[in-house]
């Protein structure tokens, strides 16, 4: 017999817009002692059902159960007060402060008493199994260490219910086990957990129980036990879709180079490698994605491409150049809060960024709005951004249609290259599986495409060659039919002799 659930939602619905409701009549438990995973598409209602829970947003209909008990969150201090805790998808820490500073801030007067010393934080942490410098920085923290300043401060607020927002879009492979190890000690120690996520294998692999949320409506909530991924991804999308099948080369052989890095040396970081002696070649025609583990110099590389960083030394050549030397190319950065939008615009400028001062979207230094309109709805509905108007901010949507605008702006740049880092971070299976679908005809029409990814699946599905980073080194070039073992050995400092080279 099943434990009595902790949190229970009753037949809850919100709309944020008359006529379109985002969640309709969604009744979920969540029981202690269980990791529960819920899956949906980009825009299906997951984050808004978290939010609920949280206090951030209240229900139109329906409520809260506590212990079998009607509770309101009117704000988070409320949910807090029942025992609830957040992990927010974007971190909500004031980067300025040290670890120990945001513990504070984050916690009420009673606890607030047992962190005057930073030793004593140290110690919790410690006991937590989430070890942190509570002097450190927050900004000079890597991302996952963030995180785990986050988890802490649920775990100090006595947190019974932990709800996690994509907690693993931020995490390398490595730093996904360990966080799931984490969840999972949570979740041993009598805590509920809940996870929104786009990864099948995350929750097969981890949690005791999966929710699917379709179009702001519950399709199913039950136990993992032997659901299958092609299961789930039928269940979050409403069709079958081969999420294992290669995206191969159509037409003819590879065209000219169009871009071309020797040698390329970039200065170590305390979160990077750097780049040393890096090189790589780019055809027309051609999809290269450069495969490595998280932190062996990716970012660098795409800085350098994208003419955001100069390296120490070495060379790039373009074949199609802006008058500063960049390649001309479209491009999509890992961050999309801060390098890929103006949260604070409307999508339709977000979407046609780099052409905005252009004709026919502008004369004699004046927008046109009305073809700056045309374009960015064409743009939204081709790439599946779900916003209920053009007119809204970014800041508005979810991540992975954000992601969407984004992706959609630099496919529509009339430039010959396109350099993709992350490409799918944040976006559900059937997203995914367009993103890929779409670079892969893009390289089929002529352009060349460089993908730089932490997930090595897409990587061998959609790639011509695959480049590998170790310690800031292009340590092996492959195909994607090496197996994936042997891409692991080199992406971890293994078998380096063992490339298939091609000039």
């Amino acid at each position: 017999m099943r434990s009595r659930p902790f949190v229970e939602l009753t037949a809850v619905s919100k709309s944020f817009v008359p006529g379109h409701p985002v969640l309709e009549d969604i009744t979920l438990a969540f029981r202690r002692g269980e990791i529960h995973a819920v899956l949906g598409e980009n825009g299906a209602g997951k984050s808004t059902l978290l939010n609920i829970l949280f206090g951030m947003h209240q229900p139109d209909m329906g409520g809260i159960l506590l212990d079998g008990r009607q509770v309101v969150h009117r704000s988070p201090a409320d949910a807090i007060s029942n025992r609830i805790g957040m992990v927010h998808q974007h971190f909500k820490l004031v980067a300025s402060f040290t670890v120990a500073e945001n513990l504070r801030l984050a916690a009420p007067a009673t606890i607030r008493k047992t962190l005057r010393n930073d030793a004593d934080i140290a110690r919790i942490a410690d006991d937590f199994g989430l070890p942190v410098d509570p002097s450190t920085i927050v900004s000079s923290l890597p991302l996952s260490l963030q995180q785990r300043v986050e988890i802490l401060k649920a775990l100090i607020n006595r947190a019974e219910l932990i709800l996690f927002d994509e907690p693993t879009t931020i995490l390398n492979p490595a730093e996904i086990d360990a966080f799931y190890g984490v969840l999972t000690q949570i979740a041993t120690e009598g805590r509920a957990v809940v996870v929104v996520t786009h990864h099948l294998e995350e929750v097969l692999d981890h949690a005791q129980h999966v929710s699917v949320i379709r179009r702001g409506k519950l399709i199913s909530s039950a136990p993992v036990g032997n659901r299958k991924r092609s299961d789930l991804v039928r269940e979050i999308v409403g069709k079958d879709i081969d999420l294992t099948a290669p995206l191969e080369r159509e037409g003819g052989a590879e065209g000219p180079i169009e871009l071309r890095l020797e040698n390329i040396d970039v200065a170590p970081t305390q979160s990077s490698s750097g780049l040393r002696g890096a090189s790589l070649t780019l055809r027309s025609g051609e999809v290269v994605g450069v495969a490595g583990v998280e932190g062996n110099g990716q970012r660098e590389l795409f800085e350098v491409l994208a003419g955001l960083r100069k390296p120490d030394s070495g060379t790039v050549e373009a074949r199609h150049a802006h008058k500063d030397g960049r390649a001309f190319a479209g491009l999509v950065p890992e961050d999309r809060h801060h390098e890929g939008l103006v949260l604070d615009l409307p999508v339709s400028i977000n979407l046609l960024l780099n052409k905005i001062g252009q004709t026919p979207y502008a004369k004699r230094g004046r927008l046109i709005h009305s073809r700056i309109n045309a374009a960015a709805e064409h743009m939204r509905t081709q790439s599946d951004v779900r916003t209920r108007s053009i007119h809204v901010t970014p800041r508005t949507l979810s991540g992975g249609n954000q992601q969407k605008i984004v992706l959609a702006r630099a496919m529509n740049e009339d430039a010959p290259v396109v350099i993709v880092y992350q490409p799918t971070r944040g976006l559900d299976v059937a997203a995914s599986e367009d993103v890929l679908k779409k670079l892969r005809l893009a390289a089929n029409a002529g352009k060349a495409v460089l993908i730089i990814s932490s997930n090595l699946d897409e990587i061998i599905r959609i790639s011509d060659r695959i480049v590998v980073l170790f310690a800031g080194r292009t340590v092996g070039e492959v195909t994607s039919t090496t197996s994936r073992e042997d891409i692991g050995d080199l992406m971890t400092g293994g078998r380096q002799t063992r490339t298939e080279h091609r000039s």
